[in-house]
Parts: C-alpha cells; sequence; structure tokens
C-alpha cells in the first residue's frame, strides 16, 4: 500500500491511495468526511453495515469516523479528498493514532 499527500491548502488536502492485487487496507477512519474518487482497479470497500465495490470512475463519501476497511481485486489507484486538518487512525496493524498522509 501506499498513500502519499499531494497537495494540500488552508481548507482540504489530496492523497492518492495504491494497492496492488490481493493487498488489502486495514480496519481505519478519518477524521473529517473522505471523498473517494477511484481512477484505476477494482476493490471492496467494507464499511460497518454494508459492502461497496469500488471500480474505475467511481466516487464515494465515507462520512467522518466511520470504520471501513478495502480488500483489493485488481490493482487499485484512488484520490482522497479531506479536510485540511484530518487525521487517518488505523483500528489495527499499526498503533492507535496513527496518521498517514
Amino acid at each position: 500500500m501506499e498513500m502519499k499527500e499531494i497537495h494540500a491548502n488552508a481548507s482540504y488536502k489530496v492523497l492518492t491511495v495504491s494497492l496492488a492485487k490481493g493487498e488489502e487496507m486495514p480496519r481505519h477512519y478519518a477524521t473529517s468526511d473522505a471523498c473517494l474518487v477511484i481512477r484505476e482497479g477494482k476493490g471492496m470497500l467494507k464499511l460497518q453495515e454494508r459492502e461497496v465495490v469500488l471500480e474505475a470512475g467511481a466516487t464515494l463519501v465515507i462520512p467522518a469516523n466511520e470504520p471501513h476497511s478495502l480488500q483489493i481485486q485488481e490493482n487499485f489507484a484512488a484520490t482522497v479528498i479531506l479536510a485540511a486538518g484530518a487525521q487517518i487512525n488505523f483500528l489495527t496493524s499499526q498503533p492507535s493514532g496513527s496518521e498517514s498522509g
């Protein structure tokens, strides 16, 4: 998994996220709403009460503080837009309170 901040200003920040087929992004949440734009590939987003297939061209808003994970079915790339001060906190596989981005 690669996550990189590519732009930031006083209002928002933009991240790119890339994962290879078979990878999983562990359960996590963002402290602001997260707007996803899927650029390539396919993955299964697992939210608390539903699952959503993410494919190239799809967009989705994940509400702030909603835990979710992502399992990759085809090489995957997405753009994520968050509030400027937002953090991504992982619930498993990384220490609690860690920030990526």
